[in-house]
């Protein structure tokens, strides 16, 4: 690996690690727009290697999302029940969307990925109005299809499912003290169940040259990527005031909305 994509990884790294440690954010949605604007610095398109970067991205975080899972649950922070509800359709939806992913094309990813980032960017910005909605309750016969759809959905947007499961569980008022930490099971469960998926994909790719593959994942960068959003997660954690997130919050969704814009223009 150049060292200038090792450097690159590694700046990558920090910024997700440090800014989903205060803001709770996808880091995904920081690392996909960022290695969209800087491959072509090495001579790749995007394009043409949209499934080795989200995989290699996505695998990269399940170590954090694991570790924070754990935390949850030893504080007693998780809603079992609402997981047990949900996570098996998740898990077979982000199976399926890691095959879908390896299928379709650049241009149906960036439309995915677009609307992806709008729902997460809404989210941000109106979740008081969420929260003072009525509760929506998703019938026991639903369960299975939602948890598909969020799975589905989320994988072929390159997204672990953070967005989509906040989405439902607010809506459905999973309680507060126990949300995050049922967000950060689905998505660990999601993450690894892509990570199968993305190890056997349904279509293999031009690798460029580079070696150290398994599957989809470029091992070399997936340990760079890992180790620099691990620490940076770990260093920043339950760090910051309400006007540092707020700050953060803010500057997050200025730097979507600029990404979907270079996205498409």
């Amino acid at each position: 690996m150049p060292i200038e994509l090792i450097l690159l990884l590694l700046f990558i790294g920090a910024g997700t690690g440090s800014v989903s440690a205060i803001i709770k954010i996808a880091p995904a949605l920081i690392a996909i727009p960022t290695l969209y604007f800087f491959l072509p610095v090495f001579n790749v398109s995007f394009d043409d290697f949209v499934l080795p970067v989200i995989a290699t991205c996505l695998t990269a975080f399940i170590s954090t999302h694991l570790y924070t899972w754990i935390k949850s649950m030893k504080n007693g922070a998780v809603d079992f029940q609402r997981l047990i509800n949900f996570t098996p359709g998740v898990v077979m939806g982000a199976v399926v969307g890691a095959q879908l992913l390896s299928l379709i094309s650049p241009a149906f990813f960036k439309v995915a990925f677009s609307i992806i980032s709008i729902v997460g960017i809404l989210s941000f910005a109106f979740s008081t109005k969420i929260e003072g909605t009525k509760s929506l309750s998703v019938s026991k016969a639903f369960q299975l299809p939602v948890g598909f759809l969020v799975g589905v959905a989320s994988l072929i947007s390159g997204n672990c499912g953070r967005v989509l499961a906040g989405c439902l569980f607010s809506i459905n008022k999973t309680s507060l003290a126990k949300r995050q930490g049922t967000i950060d099971g689905v998505v660990v469960f999601s993450s690894i169940a892509a990570m199968v998926g993305f190890i056997y994909p349904a279509r293999t790719f031009n690798d460029f040259g580079l070696t150290a593959f398994a599957g989809a994942i470029h091992l070399p960068s997936l340990l760079v990527l890992t180790a620099s959003h691990f620490f940076f997660f770990w260093l920043c954690e339950n760090k910051g005031s309400e006007l540092d997130k707020k700050v953060l919050s803010v500057s997050f969704m200025l730097f979507l909305t600029f990404a979907l814009i270079r996205l498409w223009i």
